[in-house]
């Protein structure tokens, strides 16, 4: 696959990602079995039924669609160290090339964000979700599919999840709940290895119901998590803070002081008021 570094980061072509997806065997099946997970994740979001702005960014065109319904309007944003290609075939482009933390979009427009082959290789994670975080409506959802760290599919080159900075469950849910996304579920996919041989991909379906039952999230070649933009509680405003200089009404009662007893030459009576008598 061929490959070019901006940075720090290895960016696969996109031409390469396409390949990969619609002329190899192997990424029609990392196709189907990453849109199986992503269909469970679709039934916990609360669908706006009016219009609905679906936004993908790094290379979803073969997973967006899964998120579509009736009411929804889609982009795809596909980073410049990248590259871009036309979607969807046949009809008025709907892909754009962009900078990583420069989105051609207004702030709380759109209802879902779906990233894949973006966020692992990104130089600047903590941008590119202020970003998203801005971006996104009130509660809006974020769907993030990653290489899974401890997993083989990212030791493997035959895939564009072998590229970049993959990720463990821990580390995504830290990153995304520090820029301010509550996590709602986490799924894993791609439990079979990342192999052309035949038999892994005649035997791909078992292996991979075997592994959505019985094998933990670790064990998955992505991780795949669903989050919620975060609205922090403003901070609750003191009125002491609010006023800078007392007002002069309260002033008595702010700061009081003792008045003098009036000098009228009674000694009995002072001292009366001295011991507490009077």
């Amino acid at each position: 696959m061929d490959v070019f570094k901006t940075g720090c980061e290895v960016h696969l072509a996109v031409s390469e990602i396409q390949n990969f997806y619609s002329k190899t065997e192997l990424g029609s099946i990392t196709t189907r079995f990453i849109n199986d997970s992503i269909k469970m994740m679709d039934s916990l979001m609360v669908k706006n039924i009016e219009r609905e702005l679906l936004v993908g960014y790094g290379y979803t065109t073969p997973f967006i669609e899964t998120l579509i319904h009736s009411s929804s309007c889609s982009i795809c944003l596909m980073p410049e160290q990248q590259g871009v290609v036309t979607w969807p075939p046949n009809v008025p482009n709907r892909s754009i090339l962009i900078g990583q933390d420069q989105w051609p979009l207004e702030s709380e427009k759109a209802d879902i964000v779906m990233m894949v082959h973006g966020l692992e290789t990104c130089e600047k994670p903590q941008q590119l979700l202020d970003e998203v975080w801005r971006v996104l409506v009130p509660e809006g959802y974020l769907l993030v599919v990653v290489p899974n760290r401890t997993g083989f599919w990212a030791r493997s080159d035959l895939t564009p999840f072998g590229h970049g900075k993959p990720y463990s469950l821990l580390q995504l849910a830290r990153l995304l709940e520090v820029n301010r996304f509550e996590i709602i579920r986490t799924s894993a996919s791609l439990f079979m290895p990342p192999s052309t041989r035949s038999f892994f991909i005649k035997s791909s379906a078992l292996l991979e119901r075997i592994g959505m039952k019985y094998a933990t999230r670790v064990m998955g070649g992505v991780i795949i998590m669903l989050a919620k933009k975060q609205i922090h509680a403003p901070t609750p405003l003191k009125i002491s803070d609010s006023i800078k200089v007392p007002l002069s009404i309260l002033d008595g009662l702010i700061d009081p002081k003792p008045k003098p007893l009036p000098n009228d030459g009674c000694t009995y009576e002072k001292e009366n008021i001295i011991r507490g008598n009077i």
